[in-house]
């Protein structure tokens, strides 16, 4: 968990953690250290919530909103898979993953075992604001739809998205999935942005 969050998120900022459930309210918690992370993970997965991050850091602790969004260290995808979805397996995805990586001569991302899906993430060496990373993630989005990589185009340039946390469950389902880390990548400079 601390190795992926370090690897695509700035030292800047509050971090924010989100816990969700099928019944009652979510819960968006904002802390400044790993540490703390760490503890409110371990309280929500207690509390069997799903356990998410935003994947930006935020200026304030007041809101998880596009605005607050003080520094971004990464670009992702979610790419579903599984019944009904557009992968109908997560190697289904992976296949179609490192189509797209091969034909855009892109970096190999960081990926994350969902539970079901994948999270991917190219890790930058340093971070961006919200107005250097949005036209670059809005590129990437049309070009998963040039190339019919099916990201779910809602997440890819949102500076406000969450993704599922490592080290914790996805528990849409019974018995629960795993969500963990598959591999980790090198973070890329700004000049392969």
């Amino acid at each position: 968990m601390t190795e992926l969050l370090s690897a695509v998120l700035s030292p800047q900022g509050w971090y924010c953690v989100v816990g969700l459930k099928k019944t009652g309210l979510p819960k968006q918690i904002f802390v400044r250290g790993l540490e703390e992370v760490e503890k409110e993970v371990s309280d929500l997965l207690a509390n069997k919530y799903d356990t998410y991050f935003g994947c930006a850091k935020y200026e304030t602790n007041k809101t998880r909103s596009t605005d607050n969004v003080l520094a971004i260290k990464a670009f992702w995808l979610d790419i579903d898979c599984g019944e009904n979805k557009p992968y109908a397996t997560q190697t289904d995805g992976i296949v179609a993953l490192q189509s797209f990586c091969k034909t855009l001569k892109l970096p190999k991302p960081t990926l994350v075992n969902s539970g079901r899906g994948l999270h991917v993430y190219w890790p930058l060496t340093t971070e961006v604001t919200r107005q250097e990373w949005t036209p670059v993630a809005k590129r990437l989005k049309a070009l998963c739809h040039e190339h019919k990589l099916e990201a779910d185009p809602s997440r890819t340039s949102d500076a406000a998205s969450i993704l599922r946390m490592p080290d914790t469950f996805n528990f849409k389902g019974d018995p629960p999935l795993d969500v963990t880390v598959i591999s980790l990548s090198k973070q890329i400079g700004r000049a392969h942005v």
